[in-house]
């Protein structure tokens, strides 16, 4: 019995009667699988075999796996009653912490009051609370910080007079209430060239003692003696 592959139409001798039963097969020549059935061919007496034979290409039936049989467990969730005890002295014990975060909540709000960080007069409902408990306790005055990106500075007016002394006047503005800066004064001529540094802090110009109302202008007068003789810029920078 002979089998012809219909790929390379190479023909294989079936020399044994097992590979007849053999659904699918594999040619050895060129690797193709076929159906043996269709393929086989009664041989003619002198045919000429060219193959080496097929071999089964036939897929093994999966592995069968059982499955594990499910079994229910019943569970005791009741708890003794030695665990009930531990449960109980734990919330015991757990009130006196919760009474050490509340005072300490307290004492945060009591300060939050009485050392705003929030300068007054921003928020009504914290200005009153705090009206309030400074009336029946002390409060420490309050002392803005000093902000100095938010003061605005005008375009300096300046005045040498002939005894060499520098008359200065601008103007000063803060959206917020705040501590008076410190200036930082450059002095420059004609072409930008630095001819000197000055530095005017608080004390100098004005009373440090009451800060700066927001959204008022204060106009400074200071007089200086230059470094230079040929000023003729003046920029003005708050610290």
């Amino acid at each position: 019995m002979l089998a012809r592959c219909p790929e390379c139409r190479v023909t294989h001798a079936l020399a044994s009667g097992d590979k007849v039963r053999l659904h699918k097969v594999r040619c050895s020549n060129c690797g193709a699988e076929f159906a043996l059935f269709p393929a086989l061919e009664i041989g003619g007496a002198g045919e000429r075999v060219l193959g080496e034979g097929v071999v089964s290409a036939d897929r093994p039936p999966p592995p069968q796996i059982e499955s594990i049989p499910k079994v229910a467990w019943k569970l005791d969730i009741e708890a003794p009653p030695g665990l009930l005890n531990l449960h109980a002295a734990r919330g015991r014990r757990a009130w006196p912490g919760l009474a050490l975060a509340l005072g300490l909540l307290a004492l945060f709000g009591l300060q939050v009051l009485i050392i705003p960080p929030i300068a007054p007069g921003q928020q009504a409902e914290l200005d009153q609370a705090r009206t309030m408990l400074c009336g029946v306790i002390q409060c420490p005055d309050w002392h803005p910080p000093r902000v100095p990106g938010q003061v605005r500075v005008s375009t300096p007016d300046f005045l040498i007079t002939t005894d060499g002394t520098l008359h200065l006047r601008f103007e000063l503005e803060s959206p917020i209430r705040q501590a008076w800066p410190v200036l930082d004064i450059r002095l420059t001529d004609r072409l930008g060239t630095s001819q000197g540094r000055l530095r005017l802090n608080p004390a100098d110009y004005t009373d440090p003692q009451r800060p700066m109302t927001a959204h008022q202008s204060y106009t400074v007068r200071a007089i200086l003696l230059p470094l230079s003789d040929r000023v003729a810029g003046i920029e003005i920078r708050p610290r």
